[in-house]
């Protein structure tokens, strides 16, 4: 690599750098303040909702990794623009291209960090991140039911609470539905259930069957649920679920077994795939951009370059978000729905380089 191509590299990587942590420590603080709530209401360890907040690092450094590039390239450029240092190069006979391929190249390293992040290190950590939010709702379990809301158990039992009793380890006004396998559901209704270790007992509850016939009613000693199948914790604090846990092979085999049951059906999976691979791609895309944009506006001091770029990465997030939904809808293909705004902003960008000659 030549003395110059070092020199624009250490440029943007230093200003790169610090974004990326600026942004993952934003975007994690974020995290921590959407469960300040249920730290003061329920005595979540402090420990552990660090815990939880660190296991959202990875996933906000994919989210961060476009934007601190464009950052890194677009202080960069502007810097160099200030100081006349790309007068004295193009002077020197570097064209534009020339000039701006070490920035490609730290887009090219951010978009094969992005991809193994995303794609090692996110589902392991939302996997975990789930794990401690079940082991959090054992050992608060005033967290595991939610008054007015139904919560699944994840072992076929759903149970709605009116209230939490003041006496501690007690619920009032429950309601408990099972399901059967190819059968009519069974129901408990209960003033109040008590926790006992891992389990949940109904007491006093009253039992409901319906076999087609009619609905009879029995005096029963409930259910015992077992806190340890608790598939989430109500107030804030379930990790994502589903798509967002799985890598690109898991997400190929579902839009596979999905589209073998009926066709279209796996859409879902094969857009949370191609726009994975699209945000990846998002940092050579911004990397590319921030160049031409930076300094079509650099003018002496001026941050004008830098605001642009990042008026323009907002209008790509909002696209991006615009056009997803449409791919969801059907309005538009897969591959256009997660690929448009990425195919729009690298031909600007060549025509940008194009225009600097």
């Amino acid at each position: 690599m030549r003395i110059v191509d070092r020199y624009i590299l250490g440029e943007a990587f230093r200003p790169f750098v610090v974004a990326l942590l600026a942004f993952v420590v934003l975007i994690s603080g974020h995290m921590l303040f959407t469960v300040v709530e249920v730290i003061v209401e329920h005595g979540v360890p402090l420990p552990s909702v660090l815990r939880f907040v660190a296991l959202q690092v990875p996933g906000a450094a994919v989210m961060a990794l476009p934007v601190s590039v464009l950052m890194g390239c677009s202080l960069a450029a502007n810097r160099l623009a200030s100081d006349h240092e790309i007068v004295g190069m193009r002077a020197g006979g570097i064209s534009p291209a020339r000039l701006l391929a070490p920035m490609w190249l730290l887009g090219l390293l951010a978009t094969i960090a992005t991809f193994t992040v995303s794609e090692g290190a996110v589902p392991w950590s939302r996997r975990q991140a789930e794990l401690l939010v079940r082991d959090m709702v054992l050992r608060r379990q005033s967290l595991a039911f939610e008054p007015g809301r139904f919560t699944d158990t994840g072992q076929g039992i759903t149970i709605y609470v009116g209230e939490r009793s003041p006496v501690p380890g007690e619920l009032r006004d429950v309601m408990v539905f099972q399901s059967q396998a190819g059968g009519y559901p069974l129901a408990f209704t209960a003033p109040g259930a008590v926790f006992r270790g891992d389990l949940l007992y109904p007491v006093g509850a009253r039992f409901y069957y319906f076999d087609g016939a009619g609905l009879t009613t029995l005096r029963s000693a409930g259910v015992e649920v077992d806190l340890r199948q608790v598939g989430s914790a109500a107030g804030g604090l379930a990790g994502s679920t589903g798509m967002a846990e799985m890598s690109l092979r898991e997400l190929t085999a579902e839009y596979e077994r999905a589209e073998e049951r009926s066709a279209g059906s796996g859409r879902s999976y094969a857009l949370e795939a191609h726009t994975r691979l699209a945000m990846a791609v998002s940092c050579l895309v911004f990397a590319a951009l921030a160049g031409p944009v930076t300094l079509r506006f650099a003018r002496g001091q001026s941050l004008v370059g830098i605001a642009a770029a990042l008026i323009i990465t907002f209008g790509y997030f909002l696209v991006m978000i615009w056009t997803r939904a449409l791919g969801e809808g059907g309005a538009l293909p897969v591959p256009v729905a997660a690929w448009v705004q990425n195919a729009v902003l690298i031909a600007a960008a060549a025509l940008g380089v194009y225009r600097l000659r």
